[in-house]
């Protein structure tokens, strides 16, 4: 049982020691912030202590009324969803939940316009795993996806228009016939999931998200995004509403694993901050340091390498995978084939066992979706309190505090919290033009509940699910050499059967005891058994049967 309880209120209300200088003690005001004027002017703050009593699992509780006086209990009912995600799959139990518990929160703290993102559709929770390739100017990217897809002319070669619009994020999926979609069919594409993604797009010549259909094995298990080349010169449009920046931060949030590509030349530049936003999601991302068929020795590789890894560690928050690779040209030094096959070999199995691991990638990214979605909500709140009592919808480092405690029961909430320390500026620059709202406090409970209780559990459900592999042939760690296709096991003909007639027993005993009474040796038993033969035509009739 979950009970809230609201403290009585300190007089004074808030002080000021100069400019901006104010303590608060604050958090949700139970009924949305409704009530009349006396009560009102009566509360100047509120405390909010939040206490979970597990009496037994989904207990229900009824919610009573309160009049607000001292040491009054609000007990609030959480939603209940009876589905076994054991039954039918750990993704395909998440669409109902975020239905009905997720986007009632979402929508009322206006979630996709605070944070200039859409939020997650049924589509997008069941679809194919994803792969999003990353990678500055000359870093290998297109390479690359040929080398995956085992395309000797190249993805682009399929429509030529792909390779005028190299300025753009291109999702290569499966299709019989090659058709590029682009701007307005894109985003009208009901199969496919990313469309909501469109409205980021810039102008038609401009950066813009695009449908690739492509007819490729591999394609059907999983899908790939290819992106346009990082520069320094796009680093300087990192606020735009539209393009590139925009639909990357979108994308990093959904996609199940990142491939950032890149050579040493990227060392010491402002692709760092491209880096950093790639943090909070550094467990599906792993960076390669590409081309590695330029070195001659293994110490200078050891040295770009280590150089390369300072750089990256710098710009992110915990321990990236770091690996060196080439798609293309040869390696003479045997030290090096051998140290860099390993790294390939590595990138091919994570590639091997995606069908299965993306489940556990995709959770992840669902549950740092909504821990983003309910700390919105508090922060909304304590700044429609704010407006409403000071006029100011600005909170201040000492309020935050607070708010951030409201998660401190919550899975992974200080990784959350460190991660997205730039979310209460965004929300409060986002309150210039989006009215804040209260928060009900029977959604907010029932999100908390389920990040609590029910969500870590479809995680452990997704996690103990068959290992499903790439069942496409995938390249071999030598981009020079071609895998050999599996032999196949030829299929046994039958071209007849025998089927033995029963004999009778006693005679054959009879028959025994003659031979034996006139000194002869007893007949073998199958000297005297009878026999019908099928040939391939009979059998073949009878199959049809």
């Amino acid at each position: 049982m979950v009970i809230i309880a609201v403290g009585p209120e300190k007089k004074g209300g808030r002080k000021t020691k100069g400019k901006g200088d104010r303590s608060l003690e604050g958090s949700i005001d139970e009924g949305g912030g409704k009530g009349n004027t006396k009560q009102r002017r009566r509360k100047k703050q509120q405390s909010i202590e939040m206490t979970q009593t597990v009496d037994e699992p989904n207990h229900p509780v009824k919610r009573r009324k309160s009049n607000r006086k001292k040491g009054a209990v609000v007990e609030i009912t959480t939603k209940k969803i009876v589905h076994d995600p054991k039954l039918i799959g750990a993704l395909p139990s998440l669409p109902l939940f975020y239905q009905q518990i997720v986007s009632p929160v979402k929508d009322r703290h206006q979630y996709n316009e605070v944070t200039k993102t859409v939020g997650w559709n049924s589509s997008e929770i069941v679809a194919k795993p994803t792969i999003l390739v990353l990678g500055s100017d000359g870093s290998g990217k297109t390479t690359f996806i040929n080398y995956l897809l085992r395309e000797k002319k190249g993805y682009d070669s399929y429509v030529d228009a792909v390779r005028d619009h190299k300025n753009c994020f291109t999702h290569i999926i499966y299709d019989e016939k090659p058709v590029l979609f682009r701007g307005d069919e894109a985003g009208m594409m009901k199969n496919w999931h990313l469309n909501e993604i469109t409205k980021f797009n810039k102008d038609r010549n401009d950066c813009q998200i695009q449908v690739l259909q492509i007819k490729n094995p591999l394609l059907e298990e999983i899908t790939i995004i290819d992106s346009p080349k990082l520069t320094n010169l796009m680093l300087k449009n990192m606020n735009d509403d539209t393009g590139y920046f925009p639909l990357l931060k979108n994308l990093i949030r959904k996609i199940d694993m990142i491939i950032f590509l890149a050579t040493p030349q990227i060392i010491g530049t402002d692709i760092a901050r491209v880096i950093q936003l790639l943090s909070p999601h550094i467990s599906k991302t792993i960076f390669c340091l590409n081309k590695c068929d330029i070195y001659r020795s293994f110490d200078l590789l050891s040295k770009d390498r280590k150089r390369f890894t300072d750089f990256v560690t710098a710009s992110v928050v915990g321990e990236p995978k770091i690996i060196c690779t080439y798609f293309k040209g040869v390696i003479k030094n045997e030290e090096l084939k051998k140290h860099i096959h390993t790294d390939n070999d590595y990138l091919l199995l994570r590639l091997k066992k995606f069908p299965f691991q993306y489940k556990l990638a995709r959770t992840a990214s669902l549950n740092v979706h909504m821990l983003e979605v309910l700390y919105v909500a508090f922060l909304q709140h304590e700044i429609k309190r704010s407006d409403k009592k000071y006029k100011a919808k600005t909170l201040l480092p000492e309020e935050i505090e607070p708010i951030n405690k409201c998660l401190s029961d919550l899975p992974n909430n200080e990784k959350f919290l460190k991660d997205h320390a730039y979310i209460p500026e965004a929300v409060m620059s986002a309150s210039e033009n989006i009215k804040p709202k209260y928060v009900k406090a029977e959604d907010i409970e029932a999100l908390r509940m389920f990040l609590i209780n029910d969500f870590p559990y479809i995680q452990t459900v997704a996690s103990g699910e068959p290992e499903v592999l790439v069942k496409t042939l995938l390249p071999l760690a030598d981009p020079n050499k071609d895998p050999e296709p599996p032999k196949k096991e030829k299929k046994k003909v039958i071209k007849e059967i025998k089927i033995a007639l029963p004999q009778d027993d006693e005679d054959e005993d009879d028959d025994d005891d003659d031979d034996k009474a006139k000194g002869k040796k007893p007949k073998k038993h199958h000297d005297k058994q009878k026999f019908v033969k099928l040939d391939k035509n009979v059998i073949e009739n009878i199959m049809k049967q």
